[in-house]
């Protein structure tokens, strides 16, 4: 039994060992023994916002603002009843509970607490299972199926190329269910993790080779893939009882988003290694394009459509990773070609869809306006400027941000710091939906105003 013994050391073995057997028995039963559990909380609802964790009313701390795909180690407690609440961080300060629940945690017992499904509907899923060491030659796995939209599936754990000759190691795993085939126990080795729909050779999501480790104790969670190309419907989430990491499908994918926000140079292609890249080619000012490349390390350079030896941006060793969206905004001048300042700003981007506000990136793309100094960017609900209408401050060329607001129609303005009317340079007025993803740009197109790209408009349900 796991315990905890809050006596002094004097009552140690020595002090006991000079006590009788009647003093000893006395002794031990005169002992704080505490029993304990092992927690461990995953936000897996795809389209929910970040959360902050509580138990017993108080915030558990690292846990204040837990973000999709993300979750804590294994938290040992005193076992017990405990009431348990994840709340919603909110763009308003607010955070209203999504999930509360009272559980009783047994002693000497594992339990991960994983907020599944959409946000609509998001719910706690408990499983348990008994805290029992691993030998330091097996790996124990246990999985949950978190997606939501897809059904019963197959999941072989091997070391072969093919699964066609096997059984799966999870036969028709359905979502949310804790198995009676889990937790699994295999030798430690190199595995490549497969999912099929059951009853189906149809390989899903492949994980190529993980090496696990002896003694490791996993616990997996299938989760809707929103990163990058989405190539695979799934990522899993690996915790091993410290931390959680996010393997995704072997052949996944890097998004690419370029972005021509130069007002006066012509239209552009893109290049790789010298050769023209499929899809973003002809791109003119104010245009985005996007498309899915393979990871990889590339030379890039931007080149004049009409001549591909002019080249006005060379971005050697660009680092795409799979599962990553990147943007790839061409700003500054032109001039007369020999002494132009277009360069690269690259963005690590997060284009996940969250079902109770809308994401706007903004994005300072216009070199007239930093030559004259700091901006200001300004939302109105009724296109008048002031004071209490800014929500991001001090922003210079090339700086960006992410705002998160409720769904409604906003007028937005670009305004010098040193403008005390309040007059936008520029200015644009935008309608967004909550789940809605959004940028903004700024360039020295003053008279067509800010540039809206819709990233991602969410479905109805």
């Amino acid at each position: 039994m796991k315990t905890k013994y809050l006596i002094p050391m004097l009552l140690a073995a020595g002090a006991l060992s000079a006590c009788d057997d009647d003093d000893a028995k006395d002794v031990l039963e005169d002992l704080d023994i505490i029993e304990l559990s092992d927690v461990r909380v995953t936000h897996a609802s795809a389209d929910a916002p970040m959360v902050a964790i509580s138990i017993n009313g108080n915030v558990v701390e690292g846990l204040e603002m837990v973000d999709y795909q993300v979750g804590s180690g294994l938290i040992e407690i005193e076992s017990g009843s405990y009431d348990i609440a994840v709340n919603a961080l909110l763009p308003d300060m607010s955070n209203p509970a999504v999930i509360e629940a009272n559980l009783n945690f047994a002693p000497d017992m594992q339990y991960d607490i994983v907020a599944l499904n959409y946000a609509g509907a998001i719910e706690p899923v408990v499983l348990s299972r008994d805290d029992s060491d691993v030998e330091s030659t097996d790996v124990r796995i246990d999985v949950l199926h978190g997606h939501p939209d897809v059904g019963e599936v197959d999941i072989y754990l091997g070391t072969g190329d093919s699964i066609m000759d096997a059984d799966p190691n999870v036969a028709a795993l359905g979502f949310k269910v804790d198995s009676a085939d889990l937790p699994v126990t295999v030798p430690a080795d190199t595995y490549r993790i497969r999912i099929t729909p059951t009853g189906d050779k149809t390989v899903v999501f492949d994980s190529g080779d993980l090496e696990l480790a002896g003694g490791s104790d996993l616990m997996i969670t299938a989760v809707p893939n929103k990163d990058g190309s989405m190539t695979a419907p799934v990522n899993l989430l690996v915790a091993n009882g410290e931390s959680v990491a996010v393997v995704r499908d072997m052949n996944e994918m890097a998004r690419v988003r370029v972005v021509h926000a130069v007002d006066d140079a012509p239209e552009v292609d893109v290049l790789a290694s010298g050769m023209k890249v499929d899809g973003f080619t002809n791109i003119p000012f104010k245009a985005f394009r996007i498309g899915d490349l393979p990871a990889a390390s590339y030379d890039l350079q931007v080149a004049a459509s009409s001549d591909n030896s002019i080249v006005a941006i060379n971005a050697p060793g660009v680092m795409l990773d799979k599962g990553t969206t990147t943007s790839i905004y061409a700003v500054g001048k032109l001039n007369a070609i020999t002494d132009n300042t277009i360069e690269p700003l690259v963005i690590a981007e997060d284009l996940r869809s969250v079902a109770l506000y809308a994401k706007l990136r903004v994005v300072h793309a216009s070199p007239t306006a930093g030559g004259l100094g700091l901006v200001d960017i300004h939302a109105s609900a009724d296109g008048n400027f002031s004071a209490e209408t800014k929500v991001l401050e001090g922003v210079d060329f090339k700086g960006n941000a992410t705002l998160e607001v409720p769904a409604g129609t906003y007028y937005l303005g670009v305004i010098l710091q040193s403008d005390m009317e309040y007059n936008p340079a520029v200015q644009a007025m935008a309608t967004v939906e909550n789940g809605g993803v959004y940028s903004v740009v700024a360039t020295d197109d003053f008279d067509g105003g800010l540039l809206l790209n819709v990233d991602y408009m969410k479905m109805a349900m």
